[in-house]
């Protein structure tokens, strides 16, 4: 179980690095009518928030599940 929880949570922080706009369109775009998107800010931060976390799962959190 434990393996499958990490798989998934590496697979959603990828996506999240290379197709950010996407998370914006699950999360917010149904919500809005016309031909809005995310702003690059929101892109970007994205794009960092998803490699700090995946670079603290590997340092921190993969070890312990294993060791």
């Amino acid at each position: 179980m434990v393996v499958i929880f990490a798989v998934l949570f590496i697979l959603l922080a990828i996506l999240n690095i290379f197709f950010p706009a996407m998370g914006w369109h699950m999360r917010y775009g149904w919500m809005v009518k016309g031909g809005s998107g995310p702003s690059e800010a929101y892109l970007i931060m994205s794009r960092i928030t998803s490699v700090i976390v995946l670079i603290i799962f590997f340092l921190f959190f993969l070890p312990s599940m294993f060791g």
